[in-house]
């Protein structure tokens, strides 16, 4: 903290206060509860890019539409005191820390230059930029450096009077730059001479200068009205005095709006005496109060024309932000000197605007007091009236409105008619000049009340019967119009004239209408079922305008009949309560309990506490020109809305700020100055969750913003919900390529603007891109091709296999026939049968003949088919073993033996297998030594196989004939067959031979099935 010199005076402290009117603006205040990382603001700055970049005595923040980002020496700060920020040509920016040296940002990364690059000192108070240099004043000197090659070409250091060189402020006097110190004067630097050279040092205690136009404003310290010199710059160049003094503290920092209006920072250190001041005429007025700023210690200041906005950093109270636009002026009972100020009715009149509260009638003129009336006046002119005009003795409630008192006593509403304002009260009506004089009093009790004529007065009685009274002046009869009849008015409380008829509003049973004394309800006559009123008015087209207790609005055409020409329905409005209805044209201003709704063509704009709307508890309203005054329970708000419609919204850009895939953040790389720097994102097909957070640039209300978006690309996508939340989720995206559009509804300008903010693309998995299904068609088509030649090859070599097969199959069977057809076997039957005829035997021959044919029949129709049934089988060996056996003199024995499960006819064998077994047990088996030989054949089923056993008890065989046997032609061919027929029947044949005892030969064969 700065030390200077202290007064032995003993102050009391002065500020010049322009009271107008105790006008509040709307302000918000930011600090460590919203975000910030210190309460002690020394910088502030907002970019091009709409970012508030806000220095604070521990760390940096980066504040977006109230969302904070902050930033540290673990960031890549060069120190967490941050006193001064700016923005270079370039739009980079550079932070000046009060310790650290000077920190270079570019949107992605921080560069730090100190003492070790060339920096004069690491302590920065103030940075200024002039063309493409910029200028770094700290506690002990300056440096210059050049923006586009980031080197210091320039540093001064001078010893001063307290051994500081202590730089307050730059500024640019015709394009040169110059600076204030501390105790050492103001300076001019020559970039050319590499130098620095003392203009004035008159005043050589400088706390800050500020230029504007051709005139400096010096703070020297906190001397009583002499804080700032204000001098033309002429002057102080020439080293002249300045004779315009003001102010009581020590100013910091100077800042102007579009207006013109200058706005000082003060913190008086020793004293109390700081806080936000304007200058006006020479003179400084505090805006604590007008700005809601609590604090008394501020520090700098920065200036937003876009937004019209001031910000104002303190050093205890953190950061405020003021609306000065001045859109809402309120005007409260203090401004008027009243303790309350409950507003009932306004109207206009004569160039003034009226407004009746319940303590009286004021007269306004620029919202001041041209003449007043109290309530005490109007009930003593009551009280007057009822004591010099007998006639009022005749009217009905003149016994009760002459006992009433002056506590009981209420104004309800005022009328402007044919010149006269009307005002009624609970004791009855009362008739006003344009003068302010109240000239008129009739005991007529009514909450609404209208004239058919200027003798004729239709009114309704508060909580009882709607009456008319025919030349009401003169006369107390009036009539009553029974509520049992349902078409007369009822608990009315507005009545309005349309051409000839005029129409009442009821709050409990709809609308009426009153033509030559008749009524007409349009709820009872069903023409319109709405009973719960509670706003009416008529528009500019003579239309009326009312509005239901549920906040519907609805405008209808009267002329000729009864047509509702739109409905409002209370989901357009924003607030359900609706407490006051105006016309404009062709808008309608619509007060609910979240503010001023404003309606044109469909579009619902919205006013509230954002602009200085605060209270909502609206009681009463009027428009007069293009100024809409609100009537609450203690003052009243005026809205020139004529600025406000003329005000042209730019389209809304929108820039994305966090992503989120799969709930993990992305790589900030992809981000610069805090958003993402592609409108492009693609992603695997298995990083398919996607939140996007996103932000409005520019936002000049950002709480007033809402979104909506649709994903294009997405089968059945909708529009989502209208939502103020700026953030989107997609869950699970197919793969394919989708654009976000995102809507935004500003209800402010009522404009909706609309943002194609990013691209995605999803990557299919690699089984659905096209080099892979391309790959996969041409190894299908390779695959297909080398499968389609070798299943040619396999197939030709197949059926050269099988043609080798039936080929060996013929062949095999021919060797077959040939062994059962031999020579040997003939010349044995021939000679069998020559012997039967030479022994004259004919019988025998001839049965032998007819065995011996049919086995030569059967054989050769054996040998064309390729299996035959068991049963022709054992048919065909029954006949070779008897044919045989009778060259034997039927000596031997044999036995057929069949399992019963097998089916003879069923089951089919290869021909021509088994005889030739058979045929070795006639030819070796026996011979005239054997007793009692015996021939088993057996046939049974074991798993899939049939079990062909050829047995007898014949001499049998040594080993060596046993092996000679089994390599024998006959053996072999029967292998070779069987094995053709079925090729995994390994060792279909088997030989058990014993010497003397026999021998066994048993034949595994596939069973065929007949239908196989």
């Amino acid at each position: 903290m700065l030390s200077f010199r202290k007064s032995n005076l003993l102050f009391i402290l002065l500020c010049f206060v322009e009271i107008a009117f105790s006008q509040k603006f709307p302000s918000e205040n930011f600090s460590t509860i919203d975000g910030l990382p210190n309460n002690s603001v020394y910088s502030i700055y907002k970019d091009s890019r709409g970012i508030l970049w806000v220095g604070t005595a521990n760390g940096l923040s980066a504040i977006q539409n109230g969302g904070v980002k902050n930033y540290y020496v673990s960031d890549g700060l060069a120190h967490n005191s941050c006193w001064a920020i700016v923005e270079d040509r370039n739009h980079n920016m550079w932070f000046g820390s009060h310790g650290g040296g000077l920190t270079f940002y570019n949107g992605k990364k921080f560069e730090v230059f100190d003492k070790k690059k060339g920096l004069i000192h690491d302590k920065i108070r103030r940075l200024f930029i002039h063309r493409n240099f910029l200028y770094i004043g700290t506690e002990f000197g300056i440096s210059v450096l050049d923006i586009n090659s980031k080197k210091i070409i320039f540093s001064k250091k001078i010893i001063g009077l307290r051994n500081l060189f202590q730089v307050m402020s730059f500024v640019e006097i015709n394009s040169e730059v110059y600076f204030g110190t501390f105790n050492d004067g103001f300076w001019k630097i020559d970039l050319k001479a590499k130098n620095i050279k003392l203009v004035n040092h008159k005043q050589p205690d400088i706390f800050s200068i500020y230029k504007k136009r051709d005139s400096l404003f010096i703070c020297h310290g906190d001397a009583i009205n002499e804080s700032i010199s204000r001098i033309s710059v002429k002057d102080y160049l020439a080293n002249k005095d300045s004779n315009i003094h003001f102010g009581t503290s020590v100013f910091w920092n100077f800042t102007t709006d579009k207006r013109g209006v200058t706005y000082v920072a003060g913190n008086g250190i020793n004293f109390a005496t700081g806080g936000i001041y304007k200058i006006i005429n020479n003179k400084i007025i505090n805006q604590n109060d007008v700005y809601g700023v609590e604090s008394s210690e501020v520090w700098s200041l920065f200036y937003d024309s876009k937004t019209d906005n001031l910000y104002v950093a303190t050093i205890n109270k953190g950061l405020y932000k003021i609306d000065i636009k001045e859109q809402i002026k309120y005007y409260s009972a203090s401004d008027f000197n009243k303790s309350r100020l409950d507003i009932v009715s306004i109207a206009n009149f004569h160039n003034k605007n009226l407004m009746l509260h319940k303590a009286g009638l004021i007269f306004l003129k620029e919202n001041e007091i041209q003449n007043e009336i109290s309530n005490q006046n109007f009930f003593e002119f009551a009280q007057k009236s009822f004591k010099t005009k007998p006639q009022l003795k005749h009217f009905e409630y003149f016994t009760p409105f002459a006992k009433t008192s002056l506590n009981a006593f209420e104004l309800r509403g005022l009328k402007i008619i044919n010149s006269i304002i009307w005002i009624n009260s609970t004791i009855g009506l009362f008739g006003v000049n344009d003068k302010g004089i109240i000239e008129e009093y009739y005991p007529y009790s009514s909450s609404a009340f209208d004239f058919e004529n200027p003798n004729k007065i239709i009114f309704q009685v508060a909580y009882g019967r709607f009456c008319t009274a025919e030349n009401f002046k003169y006369s107390s009869a009036y009539k009553e119009y029974e509520s049992n009849n349902l078409n007369n008015p009822k608990e009315g409380f507005a009545i309005l004239k349309i051409q000839d008829k005029h129409f009442i509003t009821s709050s409990s049973n709809g609308l009426y209408s009153y033509k030559n004394g008749k009524f007409y309800s349009y709820y009872f006559n069903n023409i319109w079922k709405e009973n719960e009123l509670v706003q009416a008015k008529i528009n500019d087209n003579k239309e009326l305008v009312i509005a239901n207790s549920f906040g519907d609005i609805f405008i209808i055409d009267v002329s000729k009949g009864f047509k509702i020409i739109k409905k409002i329905d209370r989901k357009e409005l924003i607030g359900n309560s609706i407490s006051f209805l105006e016309c404009y044209k062709d808008c309608l201003f619509i007060g609910t309990e979240k503010g001023l709704n404003i309606y044109k063509n469909g579009t619902v704009r919205l006013i509230d506490e954002e602009q200085g709307l605060t209270g909502k508890t609206f009681t009463s309203s009027n428009i007069n020109g293009t100024v809409l005054k609100m009537g609450t329970q203690n003052g009243y708000y005026e809205f020139d809305f004529k600025n406000y419609f003329s005000t042209k919204s730019t389209a809304r850009k929108i820039k994305i700020t966090g992503i989120e895939i799969n709930f993990e953040k992305i790589n900030q790389n992809r981000f610069k100055w805090l958003s993402y720097n592609s409108d492009k994102i693609e992603l695997p097909y298995n990083r398919n969750t996607i939140s996007i957070a996103f932000e409005p640039q520019f936002a000049q209300y950002p709480n007033k913003l809402e979104y909506r978006y649709k994903l294009f690309g997405l089968t059945n996508s909708n529009w989502s919900k209208w939502t103020k939340d700026k953030n989107i989720n997609l869950t699970y995206l197919p793969d394919g390529n989708y654009k976000i559009r995102l809507l935004t509804k500003d209800l402010y300008s009522g404009q909706i603007s609309s943002n194609d903010i990013l691209n995605i693309v999803i990557t299919p998995p690699f089984w659905k891109t096209w080099w892979f299904l391309i790959s996969c068609f041409i190894f299908i088509f390779v695959c297909g091709y080398f499968i389609y030649i070798n299943r040619i090859r396999l197939i030709k070599k197949q059926e050269r296999a099988k043609a080798e097969v039936q080929k060996r199959l013929v062949e095999t069977k021919m060797e077959a026939l040939q062994s059962q057809m031999n020579p040997h076997f003939i010349f044995n039957a021939m000679n069998s049968i020559q012997n039967y005829i030479i022994d004259n035997n004919t019988d025998d021959a001839l049965m032998y003949m007819g065995e011996f044919s049919k086995i030569i029949r059967q054989t050769l129709n054996n040998s064309s088919i390729q299996k035959i049934a068991l049963s022709d089988e054992i048919e065909y060996l029954k006949s070779y073993v008897a044919l045989e056996n009778m060259r034997f003199r039927n000596h031997i024995q044999f036995e057929l033996i069949v399992a019963e499960e097998l089916d003879l006819f069923e089951v089919e064998i290869p021909p021509m297998l088994i005889q030739p077994f058979i045929e070795n047990v006639f030819v070796h088996a026996f011979d005239s030594h054997s007793k009692k030989p015996k021939l088993i054949l057996s046939f049974n089923k074991q798993n899939n196989f049939l079990l062909c056993k050829i047995i007898d008890n014949g001499k049998g065989m040594q080993l060596m004939n046993l092996n000679r046997l089994h390599t024998s032609k006959g053996i072999e061919l029967a292998k070779e067959r069987i094995a053709l027929f079925h090729t995994d029947n390994s060792n279909p044949i088997a030989i058990i031979s014993k010497l003397n005892e026999g021998t066994t030969v048993e034949l595994r064969l596939q069973c065929y099935n007949f239908y196989d």
